[in-house]
């Protein structure tokens, strides 16, 4: 017995890292994660490196030596019309959509917000605040028949603080904790509740990006991360999966509109 058994839960951003990882966490837990990412392997302007068809394929097939069978699909997180099919397609194949974790999203290199590009400007907003609308806005129409379904919406730290010479991405990840705290209100009379999500410096895919993209060292960034936070550690996905599993569960049935922090502390230093 899973704290998820018998849920279907739908996570963007599912090829690796933080999405790989609240996907394994979802089926240890009894749910039927469905697994999005983009595919392509690269966005652009800014070119940031993003999950690669096999790496998808490789989730799938962590998946499956859990024993849990899985529908992967290769789609983009700003196109609602491929979101609405990956919705469709779920609930045609489980019969229904109980949950949603809207992880995807880019980084990219640091700079003083007056020399952003405004074409990386543009991007970063279209995948990281309107990807999770759209993403939203597919799957409310399907989690309204799903009573006790549930909304994660991945921000971050940038979310809660701003980040420095990194304007476009806190920019964006406010945005999702506005739109998660307005998806609260307007769904918890009708049974769907939404929290946002705010991980710190977590040690992943992205970490790796953003050393490449800005030729700082990754154990420098490291240790970046570790002088930010109360808790002098780095985290993996594995600490904020925990986080996301519990509100999608009946464990958090009164738990809506939270800014839920997984940081070390490092909004409160």
């Amino acid at each position: 017995m899973g704290i998820l058994d018998g849920r279907v839960i739908l996570i963007t951003g599912a090829g690796r890292g933080q999405g790989r990882s609240h996907a394994l966490r979802v089926a240890e837990e009894g749910g039927q994660p469905v697994l999005v990412d983009l595919g392509t392997g690269q966005v652009r302007n800014p070119d940031y490196p993003t999950a690669t068809p096999q790496d998808l394929d490789e989730t799938a097939a962590l998946l499956d030596k859990q024993g849990t069978d899985t529908m992967a699909f290769e789609a983009d997180v700003r196109d609602l019309t491929r979101m609405e099919e990956v919705c469709a397609q779920t609930v045609e194949r489980y019969g229904h959509l109980d949950g949603v974790v809207a992880n995807a999203g880019i980084g990219d290199a640091f700079c003083p917000a007056w020399d952003i590009e405004l074409t990386h400007w543009q991007t970063m907003l279209d995948v990281n605040l309107t990807g999770v609308f759209i993403t939203c806005k597919a799957a409310i129409p399907y989690l309204l028949r799903s009573p006790g379904s549930s909304l994660v919406l991945v921000s971050s730290v940038a979310g809660i603080k701003p980040i420095p010479y990194f304007a476009h991405y806190t920019v964006a990840k406010a945005g999702v904790r506005s739109l998660a705290l307005t998806l609260a209100v307007e769904l918890g009379p009708l049974g769907v509740r939404c929290n946002s999500l705010h991980p710190g410096a977590i040690d992943s895919p992205m970490t790796d990006a953003i050393s490449g993209m800005t030729h700082i060292k990754r154990d420098d960034f490291l240790d970046q991360f570790r002088s930010n936070q109360a808790i002098p550690e780095v985290m993996t996905p594995r600490d904020t999966s925990a986080a996301v599993v519990w509100l999608l569960s009946d464990q958090a049935a009164h738990v809506t509109g939270l800014e839920m922090t997984v940081d070390a502390g490092e909004t409160k230093k």
